[in-house]
């Protein structure tokens, strides 16, 4: 065979392996490169020596040492009761039965089981009642866990939203009979919610039947399993609970987890409300005064100066903390409201901090406005000498439009007046060629005298506005006839989107006289601080939101070492100031039924700043694939976030990336992610949004889910409504478009107005035709005469003014 041929060949060299020399394994090492973001090997570092390896340990016996100590000052520290909420996924698990033995897995370490309530007693049958309720662990004489029962009516949506809220560790319960369903509607309906709002960490539990053999309880965890797997991510340990024995070993493991907690609730204190009782005279509907909460600190530590939200009852400014006994201490006798060794008052072992008036946040919901902000003043000196010496120069590069056949010397001769007289003759022609002149994103104007018309319908009627709101949205209660146009409606917004028809009783320049065009939608401005109604003035807004939430999380985190707050673990009481007679009667009934069991745990949590202030917000939602019915533009939600529950009526929009604004949408269809417009309280994400249908006689059904994207009232929502005609004569280039306008005035009005026809072409009016709104247009090229003539309209839209401003619900 012939040799390595003469275009450059090259056969591969041979290597030496091991026995290759010292040289070339050195070269070898040095070409060797670690990736960028990746810690090198100790091993693959020169000087390997018998020292590195002792170096090597030292560093391990070092991690070893810290995590321990770490460990030791999680038990150090007061640590709250771990929250274990209860969730039985099938109707078919014994829940008496269970909560039977886990009180008494407790109970047999421990004499008594104290509950949050400690009046309660045992039922006629024996059995423990279902309330929530303090457990000490077996074998730790400290540590305990507070037991949340399963909340009646989990078929209501809400329901899993109060223990998405509230459980720190949440306990599946499913029954272990092969012929039981595992998880039924009701269990789906609530994981699906739970998912939606962040999990905790999660803990399976199959109820067998006592005896049972080990074959039966081993296919029973597998059942479980396999359930729960096609539920949740990961893998979660299964055990079972048919023996005390097994209770037992249930709580002791629930006393070694770890939990894990969603990112909204690490962010912010959070206080599970044990009792509540006013200082003050609640009879009188008109009396103000100070409520005192007892709770444990949860996540982080609670600031004097910060105020505190409570579900249900609103936002409220915090007068001072105490250290307060614990519900349940080995050496007290509890009382009857479940606070021992302290009276009705509230004063605790001594007070932690006193609210500092000039360092409190307070409670602001509205801005309020300078009306003075924007005058124009008196301009300076400088500022009208430099606007005389731009007019100056303006003015000498302005040109005149001279008629035809006159020269600049015979120009020279005639006045501004006299030449606007000769231009009068030819005023519409002069406006159709400034249209054509107007290059890249101006926007046009329309007609004869746009400027004075425009000023004069600025002002719209009310009743203008409520026709064209109906037809955005068709809301509230109706009846089928209603519910049948409403899913025609959204049909024909997928077919023919954004498409009107022109009316024919009120002239079009009238009724669309608060639409403009735009020559590009990506590239046309359009200024956000323009037009804006009063109602912008009462929000707030971040001139940069990343920095403010970076500012916000690092004052709330910082708590913990400030004087002026209480540390995480402790219990505490908390002197709300200013809070209404109403309130207070509905928050001490709240509190009684959650310590009855009959309604789930009160959370209050503690707000970060500027979190008490109004702003828009933006959700990204999708629809919820089992919500059949049509969800109109503005239609009334309950909105559940992590923190607040309100009613509101979002606008939609299209969520394009990188753009300055948004089409709005007037249905939210199914499968298509938009973005949900808002006024409401200022919030910081992450955090999860829920909308429900509220229907009266009904349980709330679940619209959308989504989470919030950003505080801005600068993002901008435009409206856009297609005018369509059709062709009723076409000559190459030329038609004659009818059925678009009624009458020639609305012809010259639009007259500047793009027109873009649905096989691509692009062309202008020229004139209109006729008495009854016909036009002769030009296009781009060769108009077919199937084709469908359109024109585009648009103007800023914004949602709806709440009709309260509480913000708890």
């Amino acid at each position: 065979m012939a040799g390595p041929s003469v275009h450059g060949q090259k056969n591969k060299p041979h290597k030496a392996g091991r026995k290759a020399g010292l040289s070339a394994r050195q070269k070898h090492k040095s070409n060797k490169e670690v990736a960028p973001g990746h810690r090198p090997s100790i091993k693959s570092q020169q000087g390997f020596t018998v020292s590195s390896k002792q170096k090597r340990q030292q560093i391990t016996k070092h991690h070893r040492e810290v995590q321990r100590e770490q460990a030791l000052a999680e038990k150090r520290n007061p640590q709250p009761p771990r929250v274990v909420s209860l969730l039985p996924l099938s109707q078919d698990v014994d829940m008496p039965r269970l909560w039977a033995q886990l009180i008494g897995a407790g109970a047999s370490e421990a004499p008594k089981a104290l509950s949050l309530d400690p009046g309660m007693d045992v039922d006629s049958e024996g059995m423990p009642p279902m309330v929530p309720t303090m457990v000490k662990l077996p074998g730790q004489s400290r540590s305990m866990i507070q037991l949340l029962p399963p909340p009646a009516g989990l078929d209501n949506p809400l329901t899993a939203v109060d223990i998405a809220r509230s459980a720190e560790v949440l306990l599946l319960v499913l029954p272990g009979n092969a012929k039981a369903s595992q998880v039924d509607a009701g269990g789906l309906s609530s994981l699906a919610v739970l998912r939606l709002m962040g999990l905790p960490t999660l803990q399976v539990l199959v109820q067998t039947q006592p005896g049972a053999s080990l074959k039966d309880r081993s296919a029973a965890k597998k059942r479980a399993q396999a359930a729960v797997a096609s539920q949740t991510a990961g893998e979660h340990k299964v055990m079972t609970a048919d023996s005390a024995a097994d209770c037992q070993q249930v709580l002791r493991h629930l006393g070694e987890i770890h939990p894990s907690l969603p990112l909204w609730r690490q962010q912010r204190p959070a206080l599970h409300l044990h009792s509540a009782h006013p200082l003050f005279n609640t009879a009188d509907p008109s009396a103000h005064g100070s409520v005192v909460l007892r709770a444990y600190v949860r996540h982080l530590g609670l600031s004097v100066n910060q105020p505190l939200h409570i579900l249900g009852c609103g936002d409220f400014n915090i007068d001072r903390i105490e250290v307060a006994h614990e519900p349940v201490s080995s050496g007290c006798k509890p009382a009857a409201n479940g606070v021992q060794g302290m009276d009705m008052a509230g004063s605790g072992a001594g007070v932690l901090a006193v609210a500092d008036p000039a360092a409190r946040q307070g409670v602001v919901r509205l801005n309020t406005p300078d009306p003075l902000a924007g005058e124009q003043t008196w301009p300076t000196t400088e500022e009208l000498m430099d606007a005389e010496a731009r007019g100056s120069s303006e003015g000498s590069k302005r040109k005149r439009r001279l008629p035809a056949g006159m020269s600049d010397y015979q120009a020279a001769w005639i006045t501004e007046e006299e030449m606007q007289d000769m231009g009068d003759s030819n005023s519409e022609e002069e406006e159709d060629e400034a249209a054509e002149r107007q290059g890249g994103d101006a926007e046009p104007r329309f007609g004869e005298g746009a400027m004075d018309e425009a000023a004069s319908m600025a002002d719209l009627e009310e009743e203008d506005d409520q026709t064209d709101d109906m037809q955005d949205s068709l809301a509230g209660e109706q009846s089928f006839a209603d519910f049948k146009r409403q899913r025609r409606a959204e049909q024909d917004d997928v077919e023919f989107p954004d498409e009107i028809d022109t009316p024919t009783d009120t002239p079009a320049r009238d009724r669309f006289a608060r639409y403009r065009g735009l020559k590009s939608w990506r590239s046309s401005p359009w200024d956000p601080r323009e037009g804006l109604p009063q109602e912008y003035a009462n929000t707030f807004a971040f001139e940069n939101f990343k920095r403010a939430h970076k500012r916000a999380k690092a004052g709330a985190e910082g708590v913990s070492r400030d004087p002026n707050g209480a540390a995480p673990g402790s219990y505490v009481a908390v002197h709300l100031a200013d809070v209404p007679a109403d309130v207070a009667t509905r928050l001490v009934q709240r509190v009684q039924a959650a310590s009855q069991g009959s309604a789930a745990p009160l959370v209050a949590h503690g707000l970060l700043q500027h979190e008490t202030k109004l702003s828009v917000l933006n959700f990204a939602v999708k629809k919820d694939s089992n919500f059949t019915e049509t969800l109109p533009n503005k239609a009334e939600l309950l909105f559940v976030t992590g923190l607040r529950s309100f009613t509101a009526q979002p606008i939609y929009s299209t969520d394009d990336p990188n753009v300055d604004k948004h089409k709005l949408e007037r249905f939210l269809h199914d499968k298509r992610q938009c973005v949900a417009t808002i006024y409401g309280p200022i919030q910081y994400p992450p955090l999860p949004l829920l909308a429900f249908k509220i229907t009266p006689d009904q349980p709330p059904r679940l619209a959308m889910a989504g989470t919030l994207r950003s505080c801005d009232p600068d993002r901008v929502v435009l409206k856009k409504i297609v005018l369509s005609g059709y062709p009723v004569k076409v000559h190459k280039k030329k038609a004659v478009v009818r059925w678009m306008f009624h009458n020639p005035e609305d012809v010259r009005w639009f007259k500047p107005l793009e027109l873009w026809t649905k096989y691509g072409r692009r062309g202008r009016i020229k004139e209109p035709i006729g008495t009854h709104g016909a036009m002769k247009c030009m296009f781009d090229g060769v108009v077919q005469q199937r084709d469908a003539v359109c024109a585009s309209l648009f103007k800023r839209s914004y949602p709806i003014w709440p009709s309260s401003l509480e913000f708890c619900q």
